[in-house]
């Protein structure tokens, strides 16, 4: 299943690059990668053996860690919050979603 980009947010301190994508079948996800890679809005996420294409071009290959529903709320605390650095998304936040 094909994966469009619609936004990332770069936690600096992991280098976790938290990725919104939707499927073909409008199903939005959360997805947890890490690479050097930029990922903008309209790149494609293809599946291989070995990870997920980056615009189908074997050379850029993305690790997925893990990919969670999309929720708005969660989607906004990330962008604001950016993981990480000193404000980070508390246990209190984490159990009211």
């Amino acid at each position: 299943m094909e994966w469009r980009v619609i936004d990332s947010v770069v936690c600096p301190r992991s280098n976790m690059t938290f990725v919104c994508v939707i499927s073909p079948k409008n199903l939005k996800l959360i997805v947890w990668t890490i690479t050097a890679k930029t990922l903008k809005s309209g790149d494609r996420l293809t599946p291989t053996r070995y990870g997920y294409q980056l615009n189908q071009n074997p050379a850029h290959v993305i690790d997925v860690v893990n990919a969670t529903p999309f929720h708005p709320r969660l989607w906004q605390i990330l962008l604001q919050n950016r993981p990480g650095r000193k404000m980070r998304l508390s246990d209190k936040d984490a159990l009211s979603l």
